[in-house]
């Protein structure tokens, strides 16, 4: 059974002390408790984590290897997939092992359609802007036709109706056939930070401060992040399948929050222990704080 949502009106909860009727109804209709409070847990609420399909890799590179290999193995079996792949130094290298796969006739982009994970708004100068990246990185190299790619258009003058355009992209194209994932040092999956939704397709966010931060190594010179527009987390959970890669020292203790905290808001990773469709791929630093994490 697929995950579906909870639509209760009470989000964040206005009624303390009320959750009995709102969790047999989430048990009876295999839906997600929104509050995911501990007392909904004890009522019987589905909302416990499972193991997360793990492969651990030797190091960076077979990291971006095995990363590859499982987006080709995708590729291969649908061409004309839709996927979602995300700008940053994470999958840089993923790109280009892709690059020289197609070169080599081993992989062929030429069907696939692309959507893009994320983009920054209110930007002074763009040319540094994830857009910029993937052309940079991606889709330039693999000639990607630009007819294929849908990108967030933010100088539209109403961003909701955007995001409400991109959704309709996808639902069109029968959803993603894969999304491929970084992990943000707070925890967050594309722009969706922590205390954001499950609930939410595409949507413009406000960026916590540890993205504002650590989003300045992205950019030559000093750039004020304030705002995001981001594929909300119900598109992860609607997607055919779901890599998160992670690799590198730095984010050891973030992905050992991801394993092991109970599902929260607070750290989008751990929706990864909500799906069945998902897989983490890390590296040995990355995993460097895991215990007791069975493998692929």
């Amino acid at each position: 059974m697929s995950l579906k949502f909870c639509k209760c009106p009470y989000i964040p909860c206005k009624v303390r002390g009320n959750c009995e009727a709102c969790v047999v109804k989430s048990i009876d209709e295999g839906t997600l408790c929104n509050c995911m409070e501990d007392i909904s847990i004890k009522l019987g609420a589905k909302i416990e984590g499972k193991p997360i399909k793990t492969i651990i890799c030797d190091d960076f590179e077979a990291m971006s290897q095995c990363s590859a290999d499982l987006i080709c193995e995708s590729l291969k079996a649908k061409p004309d997939s839709l996927l979602c792949l995300p700008a940053g130094s994470s999958a840089t290298r993923t790109f280009q092992i892709l690059k020289e796969r197609a070169d080599s006739g081993e992989v062929d982009f030429s069907q696939a359609h692309f959507v893009a994970l994320d983009e920054w708004l209110d930007l002074k100068d763009e040319s540094e802007n994830c857009t910029a990246f993937m052309l940079q990185n991606f889709y330039n190299p693999l000639n990607i036709d630009k007819n294929k790619i849908r990108l967030f258009d933010i100088h539209a003058e109403n961003l909701e109706e955007e995001c409400n355009s991109v959704d309709k992209y996808i639902f069109d194209r029968g959803g993603i056939d894969l999304m491929l994932l970084g992990l943000g040092m707070n925890g967050h999956l594309g722009l969706n930070e922590p205390g954001e939704s499950f609930d939410s397709y595409a949507k413009v966010v406000t960026l916590d401060t540890v993205t504002q931060q650590v989003g300045q190594k992205y950019f030559s010179k000093s750039t004020n992040l304030t705002r995001g527009i981001t594929l909300g987390v119900r598109h992860i959970f609607d997607s055919k399948k779901v890599i998160l890669q992670v690799g590198g020292m730095a984010k050891a203790d973030i992905v050992k929050k991801v394993y092991e905290s109970k599902p929260s808001y607070e750290i989008p990773g751990t929706v990864m222990q909500l799906l069945d469709n998902g897989i983490v791929v890390l590296d040995r630093d990355a995993a460097s704080g895991l215990e007791n994490v069975s493998c692929e």
